[in-house]
């Protein structure tokens, strides 16, 4: 995972591409995406896809928009899709 990339205000987007929005908050293995003209969500920091070659200053997420729905987390102290440390 390319947590060197995961700062407030970093663009988030999808591995098809999509612009998700921008993080917003970071609370332990979790981030919140300030998603545009809908609620903001939490993911969990393991869903970055860990590829090479990723633009400086964007965070590409593993899953494609599609599954966007299934990635997003309650918040911070979810137990969902990973765990914490």
């Amino acid at each position: 995972m390319m947590m060197s990339n995961v700062a407030i205000g970093v663009p988030v987007r999808t591995s098809d591409g999509k612009e998700l929005g921008k993080i917003k908050e970071i609370v332990g293995a979790c981030f919140k995406v300030d998603a545009p003209m809908q609620p903001d969500y939490w993911l969990a920091t393991d869903m970055i896809s860990g590829e090479d070659g990723n633009p400086q200053g964007i965070v590409t997420l593993r899953f494609d928009s599609n599954n966007l729905d299934e990635a997003k987390s309650e918040g911070p102290e979810h137990s969902g899709y990973h765990r914490h440390t």
